[in-house]
């Protein structure tokens, strides 16, 4: 299913998951505005572009994650620039096009893919997936026709849903309860998306952060 005319809506794992929960393999991906530099260039023109995937396990919490293509979420990055943290180094470059751990000098410069040529070519399947494929807008179309008005920009999104029982039919779910057994059996593995479904279980207090409370108060 290919979305257009659509805006920036957060997370995509809602959308895998959903699918997840009805018995197939759920996979979506987006662009944005140009934040990433393709590996051998300073020159923004990918978006984070995420790409979130899940699998079905009928009876249990189905594999789920969500990420970015770039080293860092932009969300991450304008967090860890406001609690004045560094960041690991490779995430991005400042201005002058210089490897930096500082965000905020990141912020005004570029980001980086993640793993390098890999994260790169997997950041260019976004863009033809969620622009070429769509119809809709690169990432470079969108920043070209934004208004500037600070709100997100038009683009485009792509859902694929794919059905275990009809692709590899009767049996698929005790061979990949099998296989993840043996996954899961390994010290120190934690499945995608394991921890999000154990903190839905917790119906206790939240810590809530007083000064975003705050900062949301003073804008209303």
């Amino acid at each position: 299913m290919s979305l257009t005319g659509i805006h920036h809506f957060a997370a995509l794992w809602p959308e895998t998951e959903y699918l997840a929960d009805r018995g197939l393999v759920g996979i979506a991906c987006t662009a944005y505005m140009p934040m990433v530099a393709p590996v051998g260039t300073t020159e923004k023109l990918f978006g984070t572009n995420p790409i979130s995937f899940a699998w079905p396990r009928p009876g249990k919490t189905p594999v789920c994650y969500d990420m970015a293509t770039a080293s860092m979420a932009m969300g991450d990055l304008q967090i860890a620039a406001r609690d004045g943290r560094e960041v690991p180094l490779g995430t991005g470059l400042d201005a002058d096009g210089k490897l930096t751990t500082d965000p905020a000098e990141i912020a005004r410069g570029v980001l980086l893919p993640f793993g390098g040529y890999k994260g790169s070519a997997i950041a260019l399947m976004v863009e033809l997936l969620a622009a070429g494929l769509t119809g809709e807008r690169f990432s470079y179309e969108a920043k070209e026709h934004d208004n500037g008005d600070g709100g997100p920009p038009r683009g485009g999104e792509m859902v694929i849903a794919l059905s275990p029982e009809l692709i590899a039919g009767d049996g698929w779910e005790a061979h990949v309860d099998g296989f993840m057994d043996r996954l899961t059996g390994l010290d120190g593995v934690r499945v995608p998306g394991a921890r999000r479904h154990q903190n839905r279980l917790d119906t206790g207090p939240r810590a809530i952060n007083t000064a975003l409370v705050e900062t949301i108060r003073e804008l209303t």
